[in-house]
């Protein structure tokens, strides 16, 4: 009987010994230094507009022009952001989000490993 019971009470340290280094707190633990992703996150900087009866997506962007990007590049953001809009007309009264640019810096540690 003691054998029994010293072979469960083994079994049940090593499970729970193995759940604890697969599922716990020892693979959530930080071994290494926190490493810098050089993988570009762009955050696409828009305003909220209620459209107006006639209004297009040409029309809009004419209104609230960006320079850093071409229309494609722009429409592409646009339905990014809209993603409601595709094969869709615009409606008046709705409120959608435009693109707009803006420059980022990037970093420069990231443009070095980008260069080489």
């Amino acid at each position: 009987m003691r054998i029994l019971l010293l072979a469960l009470a083994v079994f049940c340290i090593v499970h729970f010994v193995r759940v604890d280094l697969t599922d716990g707190t020892i693979p959530l633990a930080a071994f290494f230094d926190d490493e810098t992703s050089c993988i570009e996150e762009k955050a696409n900087p828009s305003i909220v507009i209620r459209t107006v009866e006639d209004d297009t997506i040409e029309s809009l962007f004419a209104l609230y022009p960006d320079p850093t990007h071409n229309f494609l590049e722009r429409l592409e953001l646009f339905y990014d952001l809209n993603p409601h809009l595709e094969r869709q007309e615009l409606l008046a009264g709705e409120q959608i989000k435009l693109p707009l640019g803006a420059e980022t810096d990037t970093d420069p540690v990231c443009q070095e490993q980008n260069t080489q």
